[in-house]
């Protein structure tokens, strides 16, 4: 079996409104991908596409890369050997984290609709049936954001994520405020997304103690692991790495250094699923636990979060998929719905959904 072809579609879907502390967004954008072999099997797969300030990566240049550079260097390969082809495009595209996503995903997709699986079973099967969810909410004023929180709750989710800013006073605020409002039973997190300083983060959390928050995510940049440290043995609730995990050999330095408590794990960070696997497995070696996290994934890339999140062993809380409350769209046929606090793990060949290609045409950047 040898792959025949790549093709790939531009698409963006609305956000409602949604800033962190790189940036602000209107829209979720990826590019949808398409592998085709020669016996007429198509696996999809999906490249984060909507945040170029922290990836470095635009719409432009992925669909551009994986057309023009990924592409003449993979077809002709077995797409059964997953491990092969994300090699090859390691030695020849640096970095570009996303562009290999979508890549991956897609494979894994094929993968598992030509022996008829799902895709966890071709990442050691499943611990559980349900993932939990968590949404993040955006920054801006306290009342919007308390008001955004109430949202989420009513659409069946109680864990919370606040985004931080680098107005720390303010942050203090907002904390208080959404706490205030959702009450005391909701799990509270905060993600300043490293616009912090290690100094201001501990005077924060210090300051916030009374919020009961249950994890403070990567306050300051990614390369100050010693100052990571120095926050976790300070404060009172686990600390969580995000900028500073992208490969194995960070969850090792990660551990090292001891400046977390758990992992967030993104897959278009980790270049998709098989990747983020031996980032796993190294954290679970380490006794450092993951979940799955958001990059408002508007398609198929949230269904392989929920995929990867049933496969692992250690997931002590909600994995994140911020895009159910503040994406205003998807591309599926049956967009994913929340029970419970839940999404279930579909059952289907692959990633078990299908594309609905009229919304896909609605929602398709020419």
């Amino acid at each position: 079996m040898k792959i025949t072809k790549i093709e790939t579609i531009a698409y963006g879907i609305p956000v409602k409104g949604f800033a962190d502390a790189y940036t602000s967004f209107v829209r979720s954008d990826a590019i949808l991908i398409k592998i085709y072999t020669d016996d007429g099997h198509v696996g999809i797969g999906e490249a984060c596409a909507w945040e170029p300030e922290f990836y470095g990566e635009t719409r432009e240049s992925i669909e551009s890369t994986i057309l023009n550079y990924a592409a003449p260097k993979i077809i002709g390969e077995d797409p059964f050997n997953i491990g092969r082809i994300m090699m090859i495009l390691d030695q020849n595209l640096a970095r570009i984290t996303c562009v290999k996503e979508g890549i991956d995903l897609a494979l894994h997709d094929l993968l598992g609709k030509i022996l008829n699986v799902p895709v966890y079973k071709l990442l050691g099967g499943k611990f559980r049936d349900k993932v939990p969810v968590g949404s993040e909410i955006g920054i801006n004023t306290p009342k919007a954001m308390a008001d955004n929180a109430l949202r989420v709750l009513k659409e069946g989710i109680s864990v919370i994520k606040i985004k931080g800013s680098d107005d720390m006073k303010l942050d203090v605020e907002r904390i208080k405020t959404v706490r205030a409002a959702v009450g005391d039973d909701v799990e509270l997190r905060l993600d300043p997304n490293a616009a912090w300083d290690t100094i201001g983060s501990i005077r924060v959390m210090r300051a916030v103690e009374d919020c009961n928050l249950q994890l403070l995510e990567q306050p300051i940049p990614n390369w100050d692991l010693k100052g990571m440290a120095h926050i976790r043995s300070n404060i009172g609730v686990p600390l969580m790495a995000d900028e500073s995990i992208w490969t194995p050999q960070d969850a090792v330095k990660i551990h090292d250094y001891g400046a977390a408590d758990l992992l967030n794990l993104k897959i278009a960070k980790t270049c998709g699923l098989h990747l983020g696997k031996k980032v796993e497995a190294v954290a679970e070696a380490l006794g450092l636990p993951c979940i799955a996290g958001t990059e408002l994934e508007p398609g198929i890339s949230s269904v392989a979060k929920i995929h990867i999140a049933a496969s692992m062993k250690i997931h002590p809380i909600a994995s994140e998929f911020t895009e159910l409350t503040q994406v205003d769209g998807s591309v599926l046929k049956q967009p994913l719905k929340v029970v419970d606090g839940c999404l279930a793990v579909p059952e289907g060949p692959g990633f078990g959904v299908e594309i609905d290609e009229d919304a896909l045409e609605e929602y398709r950047i020419k």
